[in-house]
């Protein structure tokens, strides 16, 4: 009897194994043909936020999109909203660029995970340069709509001011 559940462990191992090998390359041309979807919706994401365009930016999320900080503060996609608009008003912000890179895309059955490093240029009341460059991991679902962003976590994030990190 020992020898049997021994046989059936190494068989169940090396059956787990051939499984794995066989679903990782599945798993990896699934996101090969996701990406530039994704990298395609960041991108129109990106755009509406240079023309201060925070209703077309946000066309692109979920309903119940939720934002989180590096401190793990959540925002729904109406603060979020709310948060944007004032920035860009209070501080007379000009974006001049906003680029998302795609660094991996992870594949789940509940739809993709995808870290970005993202990095966003412009100016403040006019002369004060503003950069920043922040790295997050966020989860898109399959909608009949397409591609739809429902969270970011910001891992990472560093603002400079006229070169100067800015703490606060």
């Amino acid at each position: 009897m020992i020898f049997s559940t021994r046989r059936n462990s190494l068989l169940s191992s090396a059956l787990i194994s051939v499984t794995i090998a066989a679903v990782q390359p599945v798993f990896a041309e699934i996101s090969a043909s996701i990406q530039p979807a994704i990298q395609t919706n960041y991108d129109r994401i990106n755009a509406a936020f240079v023309r201060k365009d925070i209703k077309g930016a946000t066309a692109l999320f979920t309903p119940d999109y939720v934002s989180i900080n590096p401190e793990g503060k959540k925002q729904n996609l109406s603060e979020f909203r709310e948060q944007y608009d004032t920035l860009f008003k209070r501080f007379n912000i000009k974006l001049t660029s906003n680029k998302a890179t795609i660094k991996n895309i992870d594949v789940s059955a509940g739809g993709i995970d995808v870290a970005i490093d993202q990095k966003t240029e412009g100016t403040i009341a006019g002369s004060n340069k503003l950069v920043i460059a922040q790295t997050s991991r966020d989860s898109w679902l399959k909608t009949p709509q397409g591609w739809r962003l429902k969270q970011s976590k910001i891992l990472t994030s560093t603002t400079t001011f006229n070169g100067q990190t800015f703490k606060g």
